[in-house]
């Protein structure tokens, strides 16, 4: 959905300057939250501990209600079953009794025909829905792994001083280059992760350094109706190919080579970015979720009058057990699994963003590993200028790292 802010500045008709005007069109795609959330510490835990009493980050919560509904249905079952025993033995029953005891002991056997069937289809879900689940956290680590090799490249191949321009030395122009290269690739990958929350939240990438308030990158993302990684990721191409041919930062043996790998990880992080879009707006066939959802409830319903006769009294703290199992897996699928970005229990993207940035900076500063150390490259240089350069393990930070 497309929510049209008012603009702050009518725009008149006709072509204008970027700055002349403010056309926002924001598109509000709020599910629960308006940043990239960090995974919650009620639904992390650690490998090998025991979870067996944790509420928080279960499904206990969401299933709960209806395994208390099964349990006082089936106290009701059971005094009411109990009479019925009891005249069948004496052969004391009406024929509306007789019926009843009939009804009890048809769901006994109505729930075992129904148990194969719910079970395949439930477990046929679940395995669908895992593996979307799973295979949204893999495209989430290709477009991390696509940044990571195209900042390699920026770090090893981007390494010769353009000529001096305006005043400033080559080496300053180099270093300011590859950061801004940097700057872009967490950019694009900051708002697709953002797309799949449903946010646009450009104040989160200013906040963070990753984009310039009011400047004109700013502008056109305000104004583009799509989450705008797809433009950034071009915007890096463009830039890359001009501190390459233009500015010479690459050397010709490599060029081609070079451009080729850069344009290749942009439009892979471009598809699998695409790839989690569809995903995300492509449910699961309705007709198949609603065949489940009723026989799924059909079967929890009927599960305290196919236990009572079996089990008597007994039935009673077992009829809430299998409704934790069947409705807790439904309820698994259908909710939790389904949109890992929607709720606080999904993916850590936060996390995944500022470590995916923080090695892409720290391949800029440390590489070529004579730089690192205040060899002949431009650190070195540019800090004689100034004061003396802070040792390689505790640089300068950029803007997101803090």
């Amino acid at each position: 959905r497309l929510l049209n802010s008012s603009p702050a500045r009518p725009c008149p008709p006709g072509p204008l300057p970027l700055r002349a005007c403010t056309r926002t069109r924001e598109a509000a795609m709020v599910y629960t939250r308006i940043t990239q959330p960090g995974q919650r510490r009620e639904y992390s835990y650690k490998p090998g501990e025991t979870l067996l009493f944790r509420l928080s980050g279960t499904v206990i919560p969401a299933v709960w209600h209806m395994s208390l509904l099964t349990c006082v249905v089936t106290f009701f079952a059971c005094v009411i079953y109990e009479p019925l025993r009891q005249g069948s033995k004496d052969q004391a029953l009406g024929q509306r009794e007789k019926l009843l005891l009939n009804l009890f002991r048809d769901m006994e056997k109505v729930m075992q025909y129904f148990t194969g069937f719910v079970t395949f289809i439930l477990g046929f879900f679940n395995s669908i829905v895992f593996n979307r689940w799973w295979h949204m956290r893999e495209l989430i680590g290709n477009i991390v792994e696509a940044g990571q090799n195209t900042a390699m490249h920026i770090a090893v191949f981007f390494v010769k001083e353009p000529p001096a321009r305006d005043g400033v030395d080559g080496a300053v122009q180099l270093q300011r280059s590859r950061r801004e290269l940097i700057r872009l690739l967490a950019l694009g990958q900051a708002l697709a992760l953002q797309a799949c929350h449903r946010v646009r939240d450009h104040t989160w990438l200013i906040n963070r350094g990753l984009l310039v308030r009011d400047s004109e990158e700013h502008m056109v993302l305000q104004n583009l109706a799509s989450p705008g990684y797809n433009e950034v990721f071009c915007w890096y191409i463009a830039k890359a190919y001009k501190f390459m041919g233009e500015d010479g930062m690459v050397d010709e043996k490599v060029f081609s080579s070079v451009l080729y790998s850069q344009r290749w990880s942009m439009l892979s992080s471009s598809n699998h970015s695409e790839d989690l879009m569809m995903h995300l707006n492509q449910q699961i066939p309705v007709a198949y979720t609603h065949l489940l959802e009723l026989m799924t409830k059909l079967y929890v319903l009927i599960t305290p009058l196919a236990l009572v006769p079996s089990l008597l009294w007994v039935a009673i703290p077992v009829a809430p057990l299998v409704t934790l199992f069947f409705y807790g897996f439904f309820r698994l699928g259908t909710t939790m699994l389904m949109d890992p970005f929607q709720k606080d229990s999904g993916f850590d993207t936060e996390a995944l963003l500022m470590a995916s940035i923080l090695n892409m900076e720290s391949l800029e500063r440390n590489v070529p590993l004579s730089w690192s150390q205040g060899g002949d490259g431009w650190r070195s240089r540019v800090c004689t200028r100034r004061s003396p350069c802070p040792p390689a393990s505790s640089p300068t930070p950029m803007p997101w790292s803090t």
